[in-house]
C-alpha cells in the first residue's frame, strides 16, 4: 500500500468580511443558555516579566487577559509577533494571535477557569524567534460559570467516499485574514504545537472561499483513514483552531 505524506496540503486563502473579529462576545453567546454570574476574578501580573529593556505584563478579568509589552527595538529588525499561551506551563504552547510587528498590546480571551502561561514571540529578519517571558495568570477564583469556547461558533462537518472528501465549514460573520486547512493521516491532538507544524509539505492549491462553503478534496489512499485540522486567523489577529475532524463515510 502507497503511504500518503504525512501532512498533505494547506489551503491558505484571503477573505473579506464584515463586523467585527470574533472574541468572547455575544455573537459567539447566542446558542448559549443565559446563566448567573459571579463577578470575575482581576488577578494582578503574576509575575511581570522583565529582562534588559524588554518586559511582558499580563492582567486577567475573568475570561479576558489583557497583555502588553515593551520591546528593545535596537539591533532588531522585527516582522511579525505572535502571542503563546498553555495551561500546563512553557512547554506545549498554543499560538493564539499572530500580530504587526508594532502591536504592543492583546486581549485574550480564554476557554475556561485555568491558569495560563502566556509567551511573546518576536519574528526577526534573519530568521531568528526571541521570546518574552513566560507570564502567568491565576485560576479564575471567582468561578464564572459562563465561559465561551469560541471553537465551538466554528462548524465544520467531513462526509467522505473511497476517492474523496467533502469538507463543509460554517463560520460567524467577521473579517477574516486567512484559513488554513491541514489533512493527516492520525488525529495528533498537538497538530499546531508540535513538530509537525514544521513538517507540513507543500500547498495543494489556493482557492477563493466564503466563510461558508465547502470544498472537495482528492485523496491519495483509498484505504486510509483521514483527519482534517482548520486554523482560522481573524484580521485583528487572534487565531482559532478547530480539529482534529475525521472524514467519515455518510451513513448507509
Amino acid at each position: 500500500m502507497k503511504t500518503p505524506n504525512k501532512l498533505t496540503f494547506i489551503i491558505i486563502v484571503a477573505l473579506a468580511g464584515i463586523a467585527l473579529a470574533p472574541s468572547c462576545s455575544k455573537e459567539s453567546k447566542r446558542t448559549g443558555e443565559k446563566r448567573e454570574r459571579k463577578n470575575p476574578a482581576v488577578t494582578n501580573p503574576s509575575p511581570a516579566f522583565s529582562q534588559g529593556k524588554d518586559s511582558l505584563n499580563a492582567v486577567r478579568n475573568g475570561q479576558y487577559v489583557d497583555l502588553n509589552w515593551q520591546i528593545d527595538t535596537t539591533g532588531r529588525n522585527i516582522q511579525r509577533i505572535s502571542i503563546t499561551r498553555s495551561n500546563i506551563g512553557v512547554d506545549k504552547q498554543k499560538k493564539v494571535a499572530e500580530l504587526d510587528a508594532n502591536v504592543t498590546s492583546y486581549k485574550d480571551c480564554l476557554p475556561d477557569e485555568k491558569a495560563y502561561w502566556y509567551v511573546v514571540q518576536l519574528f526577526t529578519s534573519d530568521g531568528k524567534i526571541q521570546k518574552v517571558g513566560p507570564v502567568r495568570v491565576d485560576m479564575d477564583s471567582a468561578g464564572a460559570t459562563d465561559y465561551i469556547d469560541m471553537e465551538k461558533g466554528y462548524k465544520t462537518s467531513i462526509i467522505r467516499t473511497d476517492d474523496f472528501a467533502t469538507l463543509k465549514w460554517d463560520f460567524p460573520v467577521g473579517v477574516y485574514k486567512e484559513i488554513r486547512i491541514f489533512r493527516y493521516t492520525r488525529p495528533v491532538a498537538e497538530l499546531f504545537t508540535g513538530q509537525l507544524m514544521g513538517k507540513r509539505k507543500g500547498t495543494l492549491t489556493t482557492i477563493s472561499m466564503e466563510r461558508k462553503s465547502q470544498y472537495k478534496d482528492a485523496l491519495p489512499d483509498s484505504n486510509s483513514d483521514y483527519w482534517y485540522w482548520f486554523r482560522i486567523t481573524m484580521k485583528s489577529g487572534a487565531i482559532i483552531d478547530r480539529g482534529p475532524v475525521k472524514a467519515e463515510y455518510a451513513s448507509q
